[in-house]
């Protein structure tokens, strides 16, 4: 089986996988005893994050977040494409993305951030000896855990083919849209997860991809937690559930987001179908309500089609929401005429199709309504004006939603991290649901841990 690793990058480049692993023995070996795996998920803008710039300016981050958004798009439209045979998995582009993922590997343990990813499956990280990795965080140095076990050329047919003799490795395989490129081995590893209130959890034999060389001269990432449908994605591997549950983005000092992996994630809240094609998770959309109003959209304009265009897709990486333009027309006239004209119209360059307003969200928006975004089954995303409206400036703000084209797919459709603030998002894989609850990461989720 063809398999896929994702790493991060810069906005400016897309980076093309191609990891190439065998279905049997390799993905389930993982052995485990807790229910679950608690992770602190840290906004790639906040005070814990390695990437975290205390001289930004509000319109430095909010440029950047729309930077990664566009790249994120790009990347999803790309993969929406992508046709493999059966037992094939096929190229696959990467974006960046929007949060990170606090753990420990090895052991000793050597903590690392990965950027959560629900739209790819393999795990992948940087490894000593590692050449071309730009990185200030620490790099796993494999020689030095005593838990590490690198796949060996006779593990499987797929490895026997696909092997460094000299070094016994099962390999894998990247290559970047650019002509970058990178090389390393499939290895299984102890991940190790902690947190306050939850303590320590352990899991044992997880399956990774250790990235050897890498070349890539913009890299700042060590690497990807994939929570996609692929049998390697670390979902797959422990338990076949996992939940986020997201607040304030805007907050940089915000400390509660949580990731639950396994048997013990939450599944709370109205739910949905997922429907899931080339590991991308589709949600089948229904209606939108402003207030006590439903706007006027075809639930059609939102089916995907065989081809692999249109198509309503959740995303943990994108950060902006971007509608198909019936919809996203719908939405803006709408939002236009509740404001109406107590607010001035801005227009920022960097945004030409966003609604944008001068003035304060928190200030002269205190009376806008709820707007909900309807699935098939009676799941629902809460949206108020936090989820809405991203402040860019110390007098301008504009809308979180935007229109799908451009730079940006124009068929496909992408609900984001600002759609998904204040829920708790829960992915059952084994009966392809998806649950959506809103609440307090803070105060609310604890009553499940």
């Amino acid at each position: 089986m063809e398999t896929n690793s994702l790493l991060g990058h810069n906005a400016k480049l897309v980076l093309v996988i191609m990891a190439f692993l065998l279905s049997t023995n390799i993905t389930n070996s993982v052995a485990t005893s807790p229910n679950r795996f608690v992770a602190n998920l840290i906004h790639h803008d906040s005070i814990l994050s390695p990437f975290y710039n205390a001289t930004a300016t509000i319109a430095d981050r909010a440029n950047q977040s729309l930077g990664r958004s566009i790249a994120r798009l790009s990347y999803l439209k790309a993969a929406t494409k992508i046709e493999t045979p059966a037992n094939v998995r096929g190229l696959v582009l990467a974006g960046t993305g929007s949060f990170l993922v606090s753990m420990s590997i090895g052991e000793p343990q050597v903590h690392q951030f990965l950027y959560m990813d629900t739209a790819s499956d393999l795990v992948w990280l940087h490894c000593i000896p590692c050449t071309g990795c730009h990185t200030d965080n620490a790099i796993f140095n494999p020689s030095l855990s005593s838990t590490y076990y690198p796949l060996p050329c006779n593990y499987d047919s797929y490895c026997a083919e696909h092997c460094n003799h000299e070094k016994n490795w099962c390999l894998f395989l990247a290559r970047y849209a650019d002509e970058a490129s990178a090389t390393g081995n499939f290895a299984e590893e102890k991940f190790t997860f902690s947190i306050a209130n939850e303590g320590i959890t352990t899991a044992r034999n997880v399956l990774f991809g250790c990235g050897r060389e890498i070349n890539e001269p913009n890299r700042e990432i060590n690497g990807v937690m994939g929570l996609g449908y692929g049998e390697e994605s670390l979902a797959k591997q422990l338990g076949n559930k996992f939940s986020y549950c997201i607040g304030n983005i805007a907050d940089r000092n915000y400390m509660h987001n949580r990731l639950i992996i396994g048997n013990g994630a939450v599944l709370v809240g109205g739910w949905t179908p997922l429907v899931i094609r080339n590991d991308l998770y589709y949600l089948r959309f229904e209606s939108i309500k402003v207030g006590h109003r439903t706007l006027a959209i075809n639930p059609r304009v939102f089916q995907r089609t065989p081809q692999g265009r249109r198509g309503l897709i959740i995303d943990s990486g994108t950060e902006n929401t971007y509608l198909i333009r019936d919809a996203y027309l719908a939405l803006i006239d709408t939002v236009k005429e509740i404001i109406g004209g107590e607010l001035r119209r801005s227009f920022d360059p960097q945004r030409p199709t966003t609604l944008c307003y001068i003035g304060r969200v928190n200030r002269d928006l205190t009376t806008f309504p709820v707007v909900e975004f309807h699935f098939r089954g009676g799941a629902f995303l809460k949206w108020r004006k936090e989820n809405l409206f991203e402040t860019i400036s110390n007098t301008e703000f504009c809308l979180t939603v935007d229109i799908a084209n451009g730079n940006m797919p124009k068929d496909v459709s992408a609900i984001g991290a600002f759609a998904q603030q204040f829920h708790n998002i829960g992915y059952d894989l084994s009966a392809q649901m998806l649950y959506i609850d809103r609440m307090d990461c803070e105060t609310d989720l604890v009553n499940y841990l």
